[in-house]
């Protein structure tokens, strides 16, 4: 199985300097974390069967964050602003 990651960025979950809310990001990893990683189209018509509910609720966010705080973003998104 190829590894999957699922990447949400949630408003409000990360606080700044002064600690204001701002965006942060959360990753889950799904499959064999040696396997080659799903991309490309096949990526993209993965996601499309996944729903932000879902996500919240896998990373127990669901009790603080609704979908409306939040959106998926791929992969290469979540690794710039883990850089950062």
């Amino acid at each position: 199985m190829k590894k999957i990651r699922i990447c949400l960025e949630v408003q409000g979950l990360g606080e700044d300097e002064h600690g204001v809310p701002c965006p942060n990001v959360v990753c889950v990893t799904l499959g064999d974390e040696d396997a080659e990683e799903l991309t490309g189209a096949e990526y993209e018509k993965f996601l499309q069967q996944i729903k932000i509910e879902d996500v919240l609720r896998l990373t127990l966010l669901d009790q603080y964050y609704t979908p409306a705080d939040c959106c998926l973003i791929t992969p290469d998104e979540y690794d710039r602003q883990c850089e950062e």
